[in-house]
């Protein structure tokens, strides 16, 4: 990952430029001969914000570039919302932990949109995540920002989702049991993957991401 100062972000400022190389998948690809994507995490309480971590409901809204004929491999994931501990929020440590990454898919076509979750109560049938609302909307490869937002309410598990300022997502109670684990931030997560390379790109990809805002209102 690295600081793209050449790259006008929406409203001015810099962007993050993540370079996904040939065949990269997640880290625990034993196979993959190139690396790809980045990850780490935002700490509201670190912040001082303890007030949006105790909120009810927050929203993540950022921006992302996709450069024209992206190539979408089989998935991957995207940045979302996070809580509880880091380490217990994703595929096989989730007991105390929930997150709300968006993932690419290639199921009817390779640009379909999703969030990818994990919660103590639910991680599905494997313990490696839920896809809810796969291909509600497609993610746009056209060398342009468009912007993602996502909100979650703690309380009902409600998790709403806007594409460009569009509802395409309202999953009624899809993040329940989640109510009694405050908003951590923002779990920054991107790569191809699965597990192993051939979720991965035909040749180096990049993408950027831009313009993270939170707020315990819906922001478009």
């Amino acid at each position: 990952m690295k600081e793209d100062t050449d790259s006008a972000a929406p409203g001015g400022g810099s962007a993050l430029q993540v370079t996904y190389g040939k065949g990269s998948s997640a880290n625990s690809c034993t196979d993959c001969a190139d690396p790809g994507g980045g990850q780490f995490y935002t700490q509201l309480s670190a912040l001082g914000r303890q007030d949006l971590a105790n909120a009810a409901t927050l929203d993540l809204k950022y921006s992302l570039k996709l450069p024209s004929g992206f190539d979408f491999g089989k998935g991957g994931k995207l940045p979302g919302l996070y809580g509880g501990a880091i380490g217990e929020e994703s595929g096989g440590n989730h007991g105390k932990g929930w997150s709300t990454r968006y993932m690419f898919r290639a199921k009817s076509s390779p640009n379909e949109g999703e969030v990818y979750l994990y919660t103590p109560t639910d991680s599905g049938p494997t313990g490696y995540g839920v896809d809810i609302g796969v291909g509600d909307w497609k993610l746009t490869a056209d060398g342009h920002w468009h912007t993602v937002e996502q909100s979650v309410d703690r309380r009902t598990g409600d998790v709403t989702v806007w594409y460009d300022g569009r509802q395409v997502l309202s999953a009624k109670g899809a993040a329940s049991g989640v109510s009694g684990i405050a908003f951590s931030g923002v779990f920054f997560s991107t790569f191809f993957g699965g597990h192993d390379t051939s979720w991965g790109p035909k040749s180096t990809e990049r993408a950027e991401f831009a313009g993270f805002s939170l707020s315990t209102s819906v922001q478009h």
